[in-house]
C-alpha cells in the first residue's frame, strides 16, 4: 500500500515538475528572442536644422482704429425731412448727410429779419439824433440794445437752421444706419457713424522695457483673423510719452495704408515690429517640434552604432526651447545647425528607435564629409 502511494507521488512530481520546467523554459526562450529581435524600424521624413539670419523682431498685439472717425450727433432736436446717404456710402467733406425739418425756424428767421430791418432803421435815426444832441444817451443806448438783440436773434436762428442740415466733417465712409424720413431725433442722438478708411492707425501695447528699442519709422508686420495668413504692413509714427501705470505698457501707434479697403477699425491684430538689429538663429519646420506638458522636444537622428541594427539611423530625444515663429519655420534653441531631425511621426518614436529616412535627398544638405558620404 505504501509503496503504491510513494510511486504515485513520484509520478505526479515528475509530471508537474516537467510542466513547470517547460513553461519556465518557454518564457526564457521568449525573452531571449525578444532581446535579440530588437525594435522595428520606423519610416519617416527627415529635415536638417538650418542657420538663418533674422532681423530682430518684437511681438505685440493691438487693434486698428480710424485716423478720423466720429459718431455724428444731432445738436438740436427735430423730425428728419430727408436722408441723403445710405449705409456704407462714401462721402466727401461738406456733403449733406441728413436734413431736419426747419419750417418753424425758417418762419422765426423771417420774423426776426423783418424786426431787424425796423430796429436797424430806428437805430440809425437815433444815432443821427444823438450825434446832434437831440436825444439823451439813455435813449440812444436803448435803441442800440434793441438793434443788437434783433441781430443776435437772426444769427441764432440761422445757426439753428444750419445745425438742422448735418454735413460730413471730413471725407469717409458712412456706417450702417436705420434712418428714415419722419423719424424724430433728440438733441444728442447719434445720427450716423463716419469713418475715414483710406489710412488707419494700428495701436500696439508693449512693455516699457522695450522703449529703448522703439522709434518712429520702424516697420510693423501684422495679421488679422479675417484674412488668415495674409500679412499687412505699417510704419510706426508715434511712441507715447507716458507709461500706463496699471499695465506698465507703452502705447505705440503705427500708420497703415488701407487703400485696398480690406481692413476695418476695431479689428484685432497680431503684429511684429521689425527692429534694426539682426541675429543668427537655428530653425526647423514647425512640425518637427513636439509640444507636450513636459516641454518641447525634437528627435535627432544619429548613425546607428550597431552594424547588425535593422536600420542605419536611430532616434535620440532632445529637449529644446522654441522662439519666434515665421511662416512655416520656428526658432529652436538647444540645437545646432546641420543636425538631422525627424520631421514627422514623432508620436511613434522612442529613445533609440531605429528609423528609415524616406527622403534621403535631405542628407545632401549636410555639411562636409557627412554630406559627401550620403551621396
Amino acid at each position: 500500500m505504501w509503496k503504491r502511494l510513494i510511486v504515485a507521488a513520484v509520478i505526479l512530481t515528475v509530471i508537474f515538475g516537467g510542466v513547470i520546467g517547460f513553461k519556465l523554459y518557454k518564457q526564457a526562450m521568449i525573452r531571449d528572442y525578444l532581446a535579440n529581435m530588437g525594435l522595428p524600424s520606423v519610416p519617416l521624413n527627415a529635415t536638417v536644422a538650418d542657420s538663418l539670419t533674422w532681423d530682430h523682431r518684437l511681438a505685440a498685439i493691438g487693434s486698428l482704429r480710424a485716423q478720423a472717425g466720429v459718431d455724428i450727433r444731432s445738436e438740436v432736436g427735430g423730425v428728419i425731412r430727408r436722408v441723403h446717404v445710405g449705409s456704407r456710402d462714401a462721402v466727401q467733406e461738406g456733403d449733406l448727410l441728413v436734413e431736419l425739418d426747419d419750417a418753424i425756424e425758417q418762419a422765426t428767421l423771417k420774423g426776426a429779419r423783418a424786426r431787424l430791418v425796423k430796429v436797424q432803421r430806428d437805430f440809425q435815426r437815433d444815432q443821427s439824433l444823438f450825434e446832434r444832441g437831440l436825444i439823451s444817451e439813455d435813449q440812444f443806448d436803448g435803441s442800440r440794445s434793441e438793434f443788437e438783440s434783433a441781430a443776435a436773434l437772426v444769427e441764432q436762428t440761422e445757426a439753428t437752421i444750419d445745425k438742422k442740415a448735418l454735413q460730413a466733417p471730413f471725407s469717409g465712409t458712412v456706417g450702417i444706419h436705420n434712418l428714415a424720413e419722419g423719424h424724430y431725433l433728440e438733441a444728442g442722438d447719434i445720427v450716423v457713424t463716419l469713418q475715414a478708411l483710406d489710412k488707419l492707425y494700428l495701436d500696439l501695447n508693449l512693455s516699457e522695457k522695450e522703449l529703448e528699442n522703439l522709434s518712429p519709422g520702424q516697420r510693423v508686420i501684422f495679421r488679422v483673423p479675417s484674412h488668415g495668413e495674409r500679412e499687412f504692413e505699417g510704419t510706426i509714427r508715434f511712441v507715447d510719452v507716458v507709461v500706463q501705470t496699471t499695465t506698465r505698457n507703452v502705447l505705440v501707434r503705427a500708420e497703415v495704408d488701407n487703400s485696398h479697403g480690406l481692413l476695418l477699425p476695431g479689428m484685432f491684430a497680431s503684429a511684429t515690429i521689425v527692429l534694426d538689429e539682426a541675429r543668427d538663429v537655428v530653425v526647423l519646420p514647425r512640425e518637427a517640434v513636439a509640444f507636450s506638458l513636459y516641454g518641447e522636444t525634437v528627435f535627432v537622428l544619429e548613425p546607428a552604432d550597431d552594424p547588425d541594427a535593422s536600420s542605419d539611423w536611430v532616434a535620440r530625444r532632445q529637449a529644446v526651447t522654441t522662439g519666434e515663429v515665421r511662416g512655416d519655420l520656428i526658432e529652436v534653441i538647444g540645437l545646432e545647425a546641420g543636425q538631422i531631425v525627424a520631421r514627422d511621426t514623432q508620436h511613434r518614436l522612442l529613445e533609440g528607435t531605429p528609423v528609415e529616412i524616406h527622403n534621403p535627398e535631405v542628407l545632401e544638405r549636410l555639411p562636409g564629409e557627412r554630406g559627401r558620404e550620403s551621396n
